[in-house]
């Protein structure tokens, strides 16, 4: 999300809800919310008002409402295997246009035939009276592996750029020790004194 996006949904966050808003607040909100993208912050806003709470949405509650669209978003194995029976014969000569039909479906089509491979995919034998349904059901396996994978890895960039932050932030706490001289050198006593 840029600044300029930011700052419309500020001025909605802002207006919307009862609560105090100022800089600071403004500032920590962009923080934590500039991962996403701001369509899908506009989306959750959207969400959140009508569950109708007066107050201000916490980040959290943003980020919640975010990642529950995001996994109701995910298409079925039916639903998936029929689009990419639909659009994979439909550009079997332009994959470029094919991948982008599959996003503008669902991104993790496309990054499942991006994964498995368009040609093979197109060549399995899923009609085979013998074999079909067992490539069917590994098919599937692949799929829900694949969107498991995906789900995963968007986690773990959140955590990675949420602990980033907080590393680019400096230390918690004021480290008092570092700020007080270094004590003297301490010279080794005489070996009469020593005993």
């Amino acid at each position: 999300m840029t600044s300029r996006e930011w700052q419309l949904i500020a001025v909605v966050l802002e207006n919307c809800w009862k609560g105090e808003w100022d800089e600071a607040r403004a500032a920590a909100y962009f923080v934590l919310l500039k991962p996403f993208a701001a369509a899908d912050v506009e989306r959750a806003l959207h969400v959140l008002v009508r569950n109708g709470s007066p107050f201000i949405p916490a980040v959290a509650e943003i980020v919640t409402t975010i990642e529950e669209a995001e996994r109701v978003g995910v298409p079925t194995w039916p639903e998936a295997f029929r689009q990419l029976r639909r659009l994979l014969p439909r550009h079997s000569r332009d994959h470029e246009a094919g991948f982008a039909a599959l996003a503008a479906v669902h991104p993790l089509l496309a990054s499942f035939v991006a994964a498995y491979g368009w040609r093979r995919l197109a060549h399995e034998p899923v009609e085979d009276p013998d074999y079909g349904g067992a490539v069917l059901r590994r098919l599937e396996r692949s799929w829900q592996e694949h969107v498991e994978r995906q789900q995963t890895r968007a986690s773990h960039e959140l955590a990675f750029a949420t602990v980033e932050r907080r590393r680019l932030a400096g230390p918690r706490k004021l480290d008092a020790a570092s700020l007080l001289p270094a004590p003297p050198e301490r010279l080794p006593l005489p070996p009469e004194q020593a005993a």
